[in-house]
C-alpha cells in the first residue's frame, strides 16, 4: 500500500481511535501462516489469499456485516519514537558534485543461523550484513552476526574520532538483528547512527530494537547505549549523503523489504529473503504484476545481492518458507540485466563444497542463457568496488 502497509492499516482502523464498527478483510498474495496470524491480531476480521473466487469473499463480507463472524480485538497502536523521513537528521554532502568511490564488503552471508567449523572457512558463517562504503560514510545493510566483526573494524578505522553511520533493516527476524547488541560503536559517546526499516507489524522501529535487548535477553538495555541513535520508518526514498536509497516490499513471512541504492550512476540493489510470488502462490495476473514490480526495481543493477537459498530439489520441501532457489535468482539476474550477481544468505547446511557446486550450477545457467553476467557467491570478507 502506498506510504504504509496493511498491518499498521488495521491498527489505524481498528485500534483506538479508529472506525468504530468497520469490517477489514485483507486480500494477499502472501500465503504464510505468520501473516494471517499478524493480520488478525492488528485488527483485521479476515484474510484471505489471492487469488480467491469473488462469490467467497462476498460471501465473507456479508457474515462478518451481519455479525456471524466475531472480530478479532484490535492490537493497540504502540507509541512510536520513530523519526519521519523528512525529519531526519542532515548527513554530509560532497559539495562540488565529486564522484566518491564505491565499494561493497560482505561481513556476514549466511541465512537462518550463524554456523562454524572447518567446513565452512572459505564463505564463512556470519548471517547477513552488508556494508556500502561511500567515500567515508558506511552505510550498513542488516545486522546479522556479521555486524559484530565490522564494529570492531569500523573502531579501528576511526581511531577513536567520532563515526557517523547508517543501518538499513530489510526485516527483524533474528538473523538480520542478532548482531546489532554487539556492535561496539554503539556503545561510544559521540558516534551517531540511524536505522532505517518500515514500521513493525505491531509496533515502531524503535519498540523492536528496544524489545529484543530487554533485560531478559541482554544485559544492556538500548536506553543506555553511548552513541545518538535515531530511527527513520521509511514512507519513501531517503538521500544519505550523495546516495539515494528506496525500498521494495518483498514476499517472506512479515513485514520484509529491500533495498536500491544509487550514487554516482551505479545501481546497488540488495534482496534478501524473498519467495517468487508465482511460485508460492498460482501463478495468475495478481502474481505476475508483483513480480514484475520487483524486476523493475531491480532493473539494470551494476550489482544485484539476492539470496538463494534452496536448490530445486531442496526447494520441494521448503515452499512457502519465504526464500529462494538459485535457479529463480540467477534468471532474475539475467532477465532483469544485472551486471554482476552476488548470490547471497547461504543455507547454514551449504557448506563450502556445496556452495562451490552451486555456484558452478549458477554460472552454467548464465552460459546456457548466453549472458556475460557475472555471478559469484557472497562470502565473509569480500570486498567488492564499483
Amino acid at each position: 500500500m502506498p506510504r504504509m502497509h496493511g498491518y499498521e492499516l488495521c491498527v489505524l482502523l481498528k485500534g483506538a481511535g479508529g472506525v468504530k464498527g468497520v469490517k477489514v478483510i485483507v486480500t494477499s498474495a502472501k500465503p504464510f501462516a505468520t501473516d494471517k496470524i499478524q493480520s488478525l491480531a492488528a485488527g483485521a476480521d479476515a484474510y484471505v489469499v489471492k487469488p480467491f473466487a469473488v462469490d467467497d469473499l462476498l460471501g465473507k463480507a456479508r457474515k462478518l456485516l451481519s455479525q456471524e463472524e466475531q472480530a478479532v480485538p484490535a492490537a493497540e497502536p504502540a507509541a512510536s519514537e520513530a523519526v519521519p523521513c523528512e525529519a531526519a537528521a542532515p548527513v554530509s554532502r560532497v559539495p562540488d558534485g565529486r564522484v566518491l568511490p564505491v565499494y561493497v564488503h560482505f561481513w556476514g552471508t549466511r541465512g537462518s543461523c550463524p554456523v562454524s567449523g572447518e567446513k565452512y572457512l572459505k564463505y564463512g558463517g556470519n548471517t547477513a550484513c552488508t556494508e556500502v562504503r561511500i567515500g567515508e560514510i558506511p552505510l550498513i545493510i542488516d545486522c546479522g552476526t556479521g555486524l559484530r566483526e565490522f564494529g570492531m573494524a569500523l573502531q579501528r578505522e576511526s581511531g577513536g574520532k567520532p563515526v557517523e553511520g547508517h543501518i538499513f533493516v530489510g526485516h527483524t527476524h533474528w538473523d538480520h538483528i542478532q548482531g546489532f547488541p554487539f556492535f561496539v560503536p554503539l556503545y561510544a559517546p559521540g558516534n551517531r547512527f540511524t536505522v532505517y526499516s518500515v514500521h513493525g507489524a505491531h509496533g515502531s522501529l524503535r519498540d523492536i530494537f528496544g524489545d529484543s535487548m530487554a533485560l531478559d535477553y541482554f544485559p544492556v538495555p538500548l536506553s543506555s547505549l553511548g552513541s545518538k541513535l535515531s530511527f527513520v520508518e521509511l514512507k519513501g526514498q531517503v538521500d544519505v549523503g550523495v546516495a539515494k536509497v528506496k525500498f521494495q516490499h518483498l514476499n517472506h513471512p512479515g513485514v520484509c523489504i529491500g533495498f536500491g541504492i544509487e550514487t554516482g550512476g551505479r545501481k546497488i540493489t540488495y534482496l534478501s529473503d524473498h519467495e517468487t510470488f508465482g511460485r508460492v502462490s498460482v501463478e495468475n495476473e495478481g502474481s505476475r504484476k508483483q513480480d514484475a514490480e520487483i524486476a523493475m526495481f531491480a532493473r539494470d543493477s551494476d550489482l544485484l545481492i539476492m539470496e538463494a537459498q534452496y536448490t530445486e530439489a531442496e526447494y520441494v520441501a521448503r515452499r512457502g518458507w519465504g526464500h529462494s532457489t538459485y535457479d529463480d535468482v540467477v534468471r532474475f539476474a539475467v532477465d532483469t540485466g544485472a551486471k554482476r550477481l552476488a548470490v547471497f544468505h547461504h543455507d547454514p547446511e551449504h557448506t563450502d563444497d556445496i556452495l562451490d557446486k552451486n555456484l558452478e550450477y549458477c554460472r552454467e545457467i548464465v552460459r546456457r542463457a548466453g549472458s556475460g553476467m557475472e555471478c559469484f557467491a557472497a562470502r565473509d570478507g569480500l570486498r567488492v568496488d564499483l
